[in-house]
């Protein structure tokens, strides 16, 4: 089983492309994406949050260190 990813900004083309891959691959459509290699995705009408929680929590786990201080991040994006 391989993965494909892809996104939109032109809903005829996504359609079109989505079709044209159904027709060459045997494949589904599993609708909108909630892990993508361990990261947690929550998509929005015009918006997209992505959370490495479930990713760090592993990471902690597996040096011994998960007594820490949680802190937060915001990251701006100039789009």
């Amino acid at each position: 089983m391989d993965d494909l990813v892809f996104t939109k900004n032109n809903p005829k083309m996504f359609r079109d492309f989505k079709q044209a891959m159904i027709k060459e691959f045997e494949m589904i459509d599993i609708g909108l994406m909630t892990y993508y290699l361990g990261i947690k995705i929550k998509q929005g009408e015009d918006e997209i949050f992505v959370n490495q929680e479930k990713f760090v929590r592993e990471v902690l786990k597996k040096f011994k260190m998960k007594n820490y201080t949680k802190v937060n991040t915001l990251v701006e994006c100039e789009c």
